[in-house]
């Protein structure tokens, strides 16, 4: 097989392009429920746990042995695709130097109604993180902190934007993600017993002083405003992390990992307790 048999595209105009061009949008992606991701790590773990809908190559920079026998697996199980112009994949895709090797998948979104907390499980609620680069690395550090999923609380809270993807570095596909209201998150806490964990600087008990309980959600708001005051109200505890005097903040990605870290070191410390 040779990943040429797929049909080439090199007009901007083109339909088949303008799709893909569609889904770098956060209307073309709610729209038709798709995303896309460029990448021989990305399409890599992907197909892991979801067999992509199609894919787009750029053999002028396809040079890697691994990706190539990507392409080659792809192609041979039958997945449609295209051969784009080094132009028209450049446009496609944020990193600096491209691999050469995309792929359009279908958004996974775990329904609420379905989901049922296993005992000593760790999540993150986002309510809304305006930066994709720091949601990517949210979604990264959960996994690392060994996170089971990501509430997206906001409309601003888009984890299939492609910048994101690109942060999470992969750690997207392991992650289980429900999309809800604030106040349907709430109540499904409730119903669960799943102690609500906000961070705010305004807290009034340091981070490391809290025993947490499990399972439990770190719920985590914007970077200009914070949490809104009807999560802040249905936190079962609000947290801070203590700063030298005249610094009041810290990337919320940052603040994110430093408290998934320090409720996964007590969580692993009440199992080996037990």
């Amino acid at each position: 097989m040779n990943e040429k048999k797929y049909p080439f595209v090199s007009n901007p105009r083109d339909s088949r392009f303008l799709t893909l061009r569609s889904l770098q949008t956060f209307h073309g992606r709610s729209r038709t429920g798709l995303y896309i991701i460029e990448g021989i790590r990305h399409v890599s773990r992907a197909l892991e746990h979801a067999a992509p809908e199609s894919i787009f190559l750029d053999p002028s920079v396809l040079s890697n042995r691994f990706g190539k026998r990507l392409a080659h697996r792809l192609h041979k199980d039958g997945v449609p695709g295209i051969r784009l112009s080094h132009q028209l994949y450049r446009d496609l895709t944020l990193a600096s130097e491209p691999q050469g090797i995309g792929a359009v998948l279908r958004q996974n979104w775990t329904p609420l109604n379905a989901l049922a907390p296993e005992r000593n499980t760790l999540w993150i609620a986002a309510e809304s993180v305006e930066s994709p680069g720091n949601l990517g690395t949210i979604i990264r550090t959960a996994e690392a902190a060994g996170a089971t999923g990501l509430f997206a609380l906001g409309p601003d809270c888009d984890p299939y934007d492609p910048a994101t993807i690109r942060a999470t570095m992969g750690s997207l596909f392991s992650q289980k993600l429900i999309k809800c209201s604030p106040r349907d998150f709430s109540d499904w806490a409730r119903s669960h017993k799943v102690a609500i964990v906000a961070s705010s600087p305004a807290g009034l008990m340091d981070y490391k002083a809290l025993r947490y309980r499990f399972p439990a959600a770190l719920v985590i708001g914007s970077e200009k405003l914070g949490l809104s005051e009807q999560l802040l109200e249905c936190a079962d505890f609000v947290i801070r992390i203590p700063m030298k005097r005249g610094c009041d903040s810290i990337n919320v990605a940052v603040a994110t990992g430093v408290l998934l870290f320090e409720m996964a070191s007590q969580r692993r410390g009440a199992h080996l307790n037990e």
